[in-house]
């Protein structure tokens, strides 16, 4: 028998699951990883102490995973990015590095605000208004290593903070269903940045840390390729994977987002 209290499974993943997607916009993940257009060492010749990078970008990720609400319950997620981008209402993300000499300061930050109204198919009577926003932040010191390599390395200690709002309204022939939670968090993160340049304007890196806190496992694998037309501008192309496994009172955020990311370059 169909229960006609709760949107179906992918209804209900489409319109939730929205909320990590960081298009231009998230988790993520934050992310914490390095765009810039040299080895980002301070002392060496010729080379200025600091230096700053802006990176808006687009993240064209799909999700897996589960997530749930006490009223609604637990489902299973599989979402693609294209079902994904049709319930965006809104979006924005960005990434600075801020470099003195081998230290860097890491900012990351993101807003996703998305809406599905839909008609189930089960019946004309039924209405589905599910609506869902996510904000996170990330705050990072890094030292790179001094080690004679052509190899940049880095470590990095940095904090996640998530604050995660969903609420579901399900009209029937009956009384109508209502459930909605707003839940914050944030997390202790440890990763590695590394860095290598492939000629005067190509670089490749790649990108780890895994954390934990109030969730119960946060973490992030990332890789770039960036091309820099000049040092103040270039582009990036990456492949990022971003999980969060998250749950209290029947709230559940056992996500994991991957999927092609560009972004554009401001170095100063």
């Amino acid at each position: 028998m169909i229960d006609r209290t709760k949107p179906d499974s992918s209804t209900w993943a489409i319109c939730i699951a929205l909320v990590l997607l960081v298009t231009g916009a998230g988790p993520t993940n934050a992310g914490t990883w390095d765009f810039a257009t040299g080895p980002a060492i301070g002392d060496a010749e010729g080379e200025r102490d600091w230096g700053v990078e802006i990176v808006p970008y687009l993240w064209l990720a799909g999700l897996s995973g589960e997530m749930g609400l006490p009223a609604v319950g637990t489902i299973p997620v599989d979402v693609s990015f294209s079902d994904l981008a049709s319930n965006l209402d809104a979006a924005f993300a960005g990434f600075m590095d801020a470099r003195y000499r081998r230290w860097h300061l890491l900012i990351d930050g993101a807003w996703v605000q998305l809406r599905n109204t839909v008609a189930p198919p089960q019946t004309a009577l039924e209405l589905a208004d599910l609506s869902a926003s996510v904000a996170f932040g990330l705050g990072g010191v890094s030292y790179e290593l001094p080690l004679d390599w052509p190899v940049a390395l880095e470590l990095y200690l940095a904090g996640r903070w998530w604050h995660v709002n969903a609420d579901a309204l399900i009209l029937t022939a009956g009384p109508p269903v209502a459930g909605g939670m707003t839940e914050v968090w944030a997390d202790a993160i440890v990763g590695t940045r590394i860095r290598y340049p492939l000629g005067e304007k190509w670089r490749f890196g790649l990108t780890a840390d895994i954390g934990a806190g109030n969730a119960d496992l946060d973490w992030q694998v990332l890789g770039y390729v960036n091309y820099m037309f000049n040092p103040h501008f270039g582009l990036t192309a990456a492949y990022r994977i971003l999980g969060v496994d998250y749950s209290n009172r029947g709230f559940v955020y056992d996500l994991r987002q991957s999927g092609l990311l560009l972004g554009i370059n401001f170095a100063y």
